[in-house]
């Protein structure tokens, strides 16, 4: 491919991911492009995205920082999904953990939290067998159910105060 070719495929890509919601830098100055991803509310966690030749003539792979081969050029859209499957967990986690540090600067020093019970991984069992595609846990912390559900390119994260609203939740988002 011809750099004027690479930074064509890297700029779908980049379409496609900002029509996800995320953040795309493109940075096309220096010996490789790259384009720069990572969510607005999370800036200090990002990724790296360029592309690179295939095992087959023609074929050329968006690469994520890490080493991953992502998809094939033609498939940008499948380049975002996977890119926003890779992230979206830790972003979801690092939102949850703010929003629990936000809370836990506003409560009163005694408050207690209740301790997790034998039952709590019995529930997280049965959520998990009925929704495999979700990431549900007992926040021992917030005394709340969560579910991590996936979307499309976007996961969305939720918390009910006891699970069958949280199944409730899961039932209606998927």
């Amino acid at each position: 491919m011809t750099p004027d070719e690479i930074t064509d495929a890297l700029d779908r890509l980049a379409k496609e991911l900002v029509r996800e919601g995320w953040t795309v830098v493109p940075i096309y100055k220096g010996q490789r492009p790259v384009l720069h991803v990572y969510d607005r509310d999370v800036p200090h966690l990002g990724e790296g995205i360029m592309l690179v030749p295939g095992t087959e003539a023609g074929t050329w792979w968006y690469r994520s920082s890490m080493g991953e081969n992502l998809a094939p050029h033609t498939k940008p859209f499948q380049a975002a999904e996977r890119i926003a499957r890779i992230h979206t967990p830790y972003v979801a986690a690092i939102q949850a953990a703010r929003s629990r540090h936000r809370q836990i600067a506003q409560a009163p020093k005694t408050s207690f939290h209740p301790p997790i019970r034998p039952e709590h991984a019995t529930i997280i069992t049965d959520l998990q067998r009925r929704f495999p595609d979700v990431v549900c846990w007992w926040g021992a912390y917030t005394g709340e159910w969560w579910a991590l559900i996936p979307g499309g390119t976007r996961w969305r994260l939720a918390n009910a105060s006891d699970p069958g609203d949280l199944v409730q939740i899961i039932a209606t988002a998927s």
